[in-house]
């Protein structure tokens, strides 16, 4: 299977926002990933036509913890 650029820039992204995710929560990057990919974030993440990828990871992982904390 071959990715194309936009969603191999996706997996990159989502990858680069687990990692600042687990660090922060001290948790290991596999727990911080399936966390992060059952929220609303990442459902904004990959939706295209919210273009939220543009404002990248650490932004991203800030957004994630908004949402937890609420």
């Amino acid at each position: 299977m071959v990715l194309s650029q936009y969603e191999y820039s996706m997996e990159l992204l989502t990858a680069m926002v687990c990692k600042n995710i687990a660090k922060w929560k001290n948790i290991s990057w596999v727990k911080a990933f399936d966390e992060f990919i059952k929220s609303s974030t990442a459902k904004m993440l990959f939706d295209e036509k919210t273009a939220f990828w543009c404002n990248g990871p650490d932004y991203i992982a800030d957004e994630y913890r908004r949402e937890i904390a609420e």
